[in-house]
């Protein structure tokens, strides 16, 4: 399939982006992109105009992929660790966005899964003028200052964390899988430390949300109905606090 894919024209790999169903395929675009059309104007002006289709595809295979809009939305199930990527590779405008920014190293928007048809439209419109030669300033990209772990920062990402704690068949099989397939084990450990724990996301995905909310040690009456009812009550009052590089309620 590599091969295969590096061998594909503009024109292919245009068509390609259009119809790409899996996490797999998306990425061998992205890659032949990057490898073979980084120069090529006519190929990123095409991909530009791709940006206000909004046509949706259901990715298989997206395991270790993290989109924080798909998981909220259970299209994706947090493995605990993964790629985390910004766009909405679901969509076409979504990776036709993604492969540019790849390409130029600009960046002016992402394509989530919340865009609308005038956010996208002058999305477009900014990658065309940047690619016609006109000066377009990047946006600011939200920092968090002291973050262990920036990509996971986001309150888009806690919200993302906190619903992939809740019960998912889907997360069950993944856990049995892999305590199966590794450990020759049918269930979890009850011992503390056990490697075989990291088999359930959920156990990254604690150790995730203490850290992002300054508990030194994991707090295990934190489960996930205490997080669910906590962020819930508290999202709106969230606020980063950069000298202690956590989250913390904002008294009003």
């Amino acid at each position: 399939m590599y091969d295969a894919t590096q061998k594909l024209t503009a024109a292919e790999l245009l068509s390609k982006n259009l119809n790409d169903k899996s996490w797999s395929a998306v990425f061998l675009t992205l890659n032949a992109s990057i490898n073979n059309y980084k120069s090529d104007k006519d190929y990123l002006q095409s991909l530009a105009k791709q940006i206000t289709n909004n046509n949706e595809t259901k990715l298989e295979g997206t395991s270790r992929l993290i989109i924080w809009d798909r998981i909220i939305n259970k299209d994706i199930i947090f493995e605990g660790k993964g790629l985390v990527i910004d766009n909405d590779l679901y969509t076409v405008a979504g990776r036709a966005n993604q492969i540019l920014q790849n390409l130029t190293n600009k960046n002016f928007g992402y394509v989530t899964i919340d865009s609308s048809e005038n956010e996208l439209e002058n999305l477009k419109t900014n990658w065309l003028n940047f690619l016609s030669g006109k000066n377009i300033e990047d946006i600011k990209v939200p920092e968090y200052v002291k973050s262990k772990i920036p990509e996971i920062s986001s309150l888009k990402a806690v919200n993302a964390l906190i619903i992939s704690l809740q019960e998912n068949q889907l997360k069950d099989t993944i856990t049995k899988r892999c305590l199966k397939n590794v450990y020759k084990l049918d269930e979890l450990p009850k011992e503390r430390g056990s490697q075989a724990s990291y088999c359930n996301p959920d156990t990254y995905t604690y150790a995730y949300l203490a850290m992002l909310f300054g508990d030194e040690k994991l707090d295990e009456s934190k489960d996930a109905n205490w997080w669910l009812k906590f962020w819930n009550e508290n999202y709106n009052s969230l606020v980063w606090n950069s000298e202690k590089g956590i989250y913390v309620i904002e008294q009003k």
